[in-house]
């Protein structure tokens, strides 16, 4: 007999597993088709290949474009510091009318 509680006690998790109809003959003529049009169709393997080299072109050229906006935001974060230590607060206030201007220029499209 359950007591009255306050609190939600959580039901046991419920595990469903939906059978699936295996047919071993039908695995085994596809296993066969497939393996005869790899040794009728040799051009697959030169496709194969140009597929996996141009993703790694592709990995190449976002891993660039990453690294160059990483060094932007390393040199923004050291001219902030050394600012911030020759200049002190002015610094700060000098990033603040900078931002409305860089949207500006952003809008109207200008290429900097």
């Amino acid at each position: 007999m359950k007591l009255p509680s306050l609190f939600k006690t959580p039901r046991p998790q419920q595990f469903k597993v939906t059978p699936r109809y295996y047919d071993p003959i039908k695995e085994d003529i596809k296993a066969r088709t497939e393996r005869i049009k790899a040794e009728l169709n040799l051009e697959n393997n030169s496709d194969y290949q140009s597929n996996i080299s141009g993703a790694f072109n592709r990995r190449a050229k976002q891993n660039r474009q990453a690294s160059i906006l990483q060094m932007v935001l390393i040199t923004v974060f050291l001219i902030i510091g050394f600012g911030y230590i020759y200049y002190g607060n002015d610094i700060f206030y000098f990033i603040l009318l900078m931002i409305p201007i860089y949207f500006y220029f952003r809008i109207k499209k200008f290429k900097f």
